[in-house]
């Protein structure tokens, strides 16, 4: 009775296993579910010799719809300094050519409207099969600035079904230009990244479409194809993605319609919380403890301060490795342009609170007793007003409240 039982429950875990297995959702037309059918013998190669569709369909009214479904598998680095990113992309391009159509009719491998298509066959997208067999839109990435390979031709494969449809699939990693890096909040900003398609033809023969549903499922879950998880990138956090289709009008006046892919991405600010910005803090502090020393130790006092100066210029060298030469100060640079500041009035006021201390004959002169204070609170002040300019009060009151500093 007891085997019994252990067989019944083995018996239900391993459906329930098999069962969360095969209904993970799928993205790519590689994971549809299409009617198998018995084709001729040599039919593949009879389709291919009759295929004669090198140009656009001049006879039709009405464009090719090209239904875009992208999403990145990984992006490997992002490179701020450059404004580019590597990312490894799957894309797939699917359409209908009604005179393929016509074809698959007349060979009797045709699928009514409205019915599941059969799959067909499967070809190599050389050069001579895309510039003389099967028109292509001739969809690129606008913004790759690495060349292609020249032996996949912008696909790894081409597929037919029986009701028109031709879906041309590419998996490459690509490096890729985007929007230029807006630094002013460094290092607490966000950043985006994107991906644009454009077909070389008018939008009187070609318009990208978003393929539905499946773009909008991954921009809600930020999951594609076989992914288990979303994207991730040392030093940023990547939401989910967002796209959209725009139109624009060539020099010649020409219509067009692109794609884009966007990501939002924000700086991961850790690293420069607890390496730079509080060892910042910490260091303007020592040079600060100066006016708690008796004012006849005028050596020991601005040896203090010039250690602690040396020490910001040091620190202020490696936040010079993550970003460009900028036309305009960011955050960062206010931040130790003020500690900067304050660390030579330190020194400043040593020396003028030791010849107070010569004329007085006080260990602690008022310069020193004032300092004491006025100097921490004026430098957290100010520090206050340029995080309410660069960041709104809301995000200064995280900063201060530890909501920045937890990511």
């Amino acid at each position: 009775m007891k085997n019994d039982k252990k067989n019944i429950f083995k018996i239900l875990f391993y459906s329930l296993v098999l069962n969360l297995f095969l209904v993970t959702n799928s993205f790519a037309i590689n994971f549809y579910k299409y009617p198998t059918k018995d084709l001729p013998d040599n039919f593949c190669k009879n389709l291919y010799d009759n295929l004669k569709y090198p140009h656009p369909n001049y006879s039709s009214e009405d464009p090719i719809n090209v239904k875009v479904d992208m999403y990145i598998d990984r992006i490997f680095e992002i490179s701020a300094d450059q404004n580019i990113f590597k990312a490894q992309v799957n894309l797939w391009l699917t359409w209908q050519d009604p005179r393929l159509l016509d074809l698959l009719n007349d060979l009797g491998m045709h699928t009514e409207q409205g019915k599941k298509p059969f799959y067909l066959c499967t070809f190599n997208p050389t050069s001579s099969f895309s510039n003389f067999k099967l028109f292509d839109p001739n969809i690129d990435f606008f913004n790759r600035i690495d060349k292609p390979p020249v032996d996949n031709y912008m696909a790894d494969w081409i597929d037919i079904f029986s009701d028109g449809t031709i879906d041309k699939r590419l998996k490459d990693t690509a490096v890729f230009h985007t929007n230029e890096f807006d630094f002013k909040k460094f290092p607490f900003d966000d950043q985006e990244l994107s991906i644009e398609l454009w077909s070389e033809y008018p939008s009187f023969f070609v318009e990208l479409i978003p393929n539905e549903p499946y773009m909008e499922e991954y921009s809600l879950s930020g999951l594609g194809g076989d992914m288990e998880a979303p994207l991730t990138v040392d030093g940023w956090r990547i939401k989910n993605p967002t796209y959209e289709t725009y139109s624009f009008v060539d020099n010649d006046g020409s219509p067009y319609t692109g794609f884009m892919l966007y990501f939002n991405i924000e700086r991961l600010t850790s690293y420069y919380i607890y390496k730079i910005i509080l060892p910042i803090i910490f260091i303007l502090a020592i040079s600060w403890s100066v006016f708690w020393v008796r004012g006849s130790q005028l050596e020991a006092k601005v040896n203090v301060t010039i250690v602690c100066l040396l020490s910001l210029i040091a620190y202020n060298f490696i936040i010079d490795e993550d970003l460009p030469k900028l036309p305009y100060l960011t955050f960062m640079d206010c931040f130790i342009l003020l500690s900067y500041f304050y660390t030579g009035v330190a020194t400043i006021l040593c020396v003028y609170s030791f010849v107070r201390k010569l004329k007085s004959g006080r260990n602690l002169s008022i310069v020193d007793r004032y300092a004491q204070f006025i100097g921490p609170l004026s430098y957290f002040g100010i520090l206050l007003i340029l995080l309410i300019y660069f960041y709104n009060l809301d995000t200064a009151k995280g900063l201060f409240l530890g909501s920045k500093f937890l990511s």
